[in-house]
């Protein structure tokens, strides 16, 4: 199937044909979804539209971490666990589509635009599709960016520089949780440990533990950027949860 698709590269290339084409698959995906739940008339339709768009890239993670449980040897818990900020996060955006949960949404609306985003741009993958891993890891990455596109055209949900602030300080508390799971299992989840053996702009400040701390400052500038789209509108009150559907 990778030759039927031209993809003749015997690992990953960045901005190559398969990823030009996973990546307009992805926006072709997200026209599709959002468009549907956008046109729902109900807002249990729009709930159940939005429950199921984000189940299957959680699904996709949750199937091949089981198989991989069960027939790799030696097992990488790196792997199986989902405790890569994106992977957690791809378990945890059902839950905020389901509950149109806003708290949920401001707090992942940074990590996803300004970290998965950069995920989907410059891939830590070595294997082509059809291989599992570049399946789930497409999916799940384009998945997380659907999911917060569609809380914010369809649930009409808006991030605030209060939003940037949580997100900011929960990011820090989840990434100390990472790394006592990092001490404990040995793992290198988060990067925490040792770079992304690909090109990421975290190689623009050296070596460990340097790369942390401007992880930290280039999570400030990437929140802020990803932020002014909404700064720049005439302020307005963010829809919650507990606000009636629009």
């Amino acid at each position: 199937m990778a030759t039927l698709l031209l993809f003749s590269d015997p690992v990953f290339v960045s901005y190559g044909t398969e990823h030009l084409l996973w990546l307009l698959a992805g926006a072709a995906s997200m026209v599709v979804w959002i468009g549907y739940g956008a046109r729902q008339k109900t807002e249990l339709g729009r709930r159940r539209v939005g429950l199921a768009m984000s189940l299957i890239p959680a699904l996709i993670w949750l199937s091949s971490s089981a198989w991989l449980m069960f027939n790799m040897e030696p097992l990488d818990l790196g792997l199986v666990l989902p405790f890569h900020i994106c992977y957690f996060l791809n378990l945890l955006l059902p839950v905020m589509l389901w509950q149109r949960n806003y708290f949920l949404f401001e707090v992942s609306y940074f990590m996803v635009m300004a970290g998965c985003i950069q995920a989907l741009l410059t891939p830590d993958l070595q294997t082509t599709f059809p291989d599992h891993y570049n399946v789930r890891y497409f999916f799940v990455h384009i998945g997380l960016a659907q999911s917060v596109l569609y809380a914010i055209i369809v649930y009409r949900f808006r991030p605030t520089w209060r939003s940037l602030g949580k997100s900011l300080l929960w990011s820090n508390v989840y990434f100390v949780f990472v790394a006592v799971i990092n001490w404990v299992l040995g793992t290198n989840f988060m990067y925490l440990r040792q770079k992304p053996p690909s090109p990421t702009l975290l190689d623009l400040f050296g070596a460990w533990p340097w790369y942390i701390l401007g992880g930290e400052v280039l999570a400030l500038i990437l929140f802020t950027v990803v932020m002014l789209p909404f700064a720049l509108r005439r302020p307005s009150t963010p829809i919650t949860s507990s606000d009636p559907t629009p």
